[in-house]
């Protein structure tokens, strides 16, 4: 976006606040009455984001923007390629430049150039460079440059602009290991942050991130099955039956989910004998409403229980309340991205450097 641009460009009135959380073909958004808590949200609504011009138009009348004009906001946005790693360091050499980027390069197999990266502490979400101590284990977490770019010119064409643009998955891991905190739950809990492609897999515990892993396929990988159980004309007609919420796939679930049951077991198995420590529990956190069933059929696969958020209570905590007219009680799972937006669970720089 170049200087010239940013000087025409038509803002609309930054007196509230506005968090965006931009998964799959669906915006998530809050409009609030400041963008730092304690606040009052005022407006909280999900949109479509299959006709860009009428979710611009809603947009703007959500946040009273001009027509032709921009509303500004936090923003997250989930890049196909993002990368969240705990990734083993030499605390030594962490401020050798070359040696780091060596070593994220052959861990990894990444071209570091080729992406924005930053380093965060797996405990408390803390800036590592900063530190005066580097950890053994950190975050490497980032997206390659070109898919942030495109990510920020498709809030653009929404009519946002974003005063902080994050990494979903990043957000929505603070939000779970905040909760964990919140209700003094010791148990190791698995994160799910299941995609149409892609799968990323995270165990964490109230005190740390313990593990990550994508997983190369998503709900994507099922549709040729179905098409096969169900004698379909092809995938889309698959697809479209799976994603309609109009057929009951339970009884499916142990053969539609069976790879990706197989690399859970694997990774949930090798941490559970590192540790000593049982996963018990899971938390899907971007599921469409429509494979909303996925989630009780892999814990019960797998032999877990569900880590269900309570948003009123969680949002009280941080000193958020709802306003009149506006629900979360109902809420599913896949709200936990947008409401981990507004909380801030890292230390200042000062107290990480304490």
């Amino acid at each position: 976006m170049t200087a010239t641009h940013l000087e025409i460009m038509k803002f609309g009135s930054k007196s509230k606040g506005l968090f965006v959380d931009v998964a799959g073909d669906t915006l998530r958004l809050a409009v609030t009455t400041s963008s730092q808590p304690p606040f009052i949200i005022e407006n909280l609504e999900a949109i479509a984001k299959d006709n860009l011009e009428a979710a611009a138009q809603r947009i703007r009348e959500m946040t009273g923007a001009k027509s032709n004009g921009y509303s500004q906001g936090i923003c997250a946005v989930y890049p196909p390629n993002r990368i969240v790693a705990r990734v083993a360091v030499d605390p030594r050499k962490f401020r050798d430049a070359e040696y780091l980027e060596k070593h994220v390069q052959e861990t990894l197999k990444i071209e570091p150039a080729n992406y924005s990266l930053f380093t965060l502490s797996t405990t408390d979400g803390a800036d590592v460079s900063v530190l005066p101590n580097p950890p053994k284990d950190i975050l490497v977490c980032g997206a390659p440059t070109q898919e942030l770019i495109a990510a920020q010119e498709g809030l653009l064409e929404l009519g946002l602009y974003p005063d902080r643009l994050e990494i979903g998955t990043i957000a929505a891991i603070g939000g779970v290991k905040h909760n964990l905190a919140l209700t003094e739950t010791k148990a190791p809990t698995l994160i799910l942050e299941i995609g149409a492609e892609s799968t990323h897999v995270c165990v964490v515990t109230a005190e740390a991130v313990e593990v990550t892993r994508p997983i190369a396929y998503g709900l994507d990988a099922v549709m040729p099955q179905i098409q096969q159980e169900l004698g379909l004309k092809d995938e889309d007609a698959a697809r479209k039956l799976f994603y309609s919420n109009t057929f009951d796939f339970t009884g499916m679930a142990p053969q539609l989910l069976k790879r990706i049951i197989r690399e859970l077991q694997a990774s949930i198995g090798f941490y559970e004998v590192q540790t000593g420590q049982s996963v018990t529990q899971l938390c899907c956190t971007q599921l469409p409403s429509a494979a909303s069933w996925v989630e009780k059929a892999l814990a019960d696969i797998l032999g877990m229980k569900r880590f269900a958020i309570n948003f009123r209570s969680w949002l009280a905590s941080m000193g958020i309340e709802c306003g009149p007219g506006v629900t979360i009680d109902n809420l599913d799972t896949s709200w936990t991205g947008l409401f981990s937006l507004m909380g801030n669970y890292a230390p200042t720089e000062n107290e990480a450097a304490a």
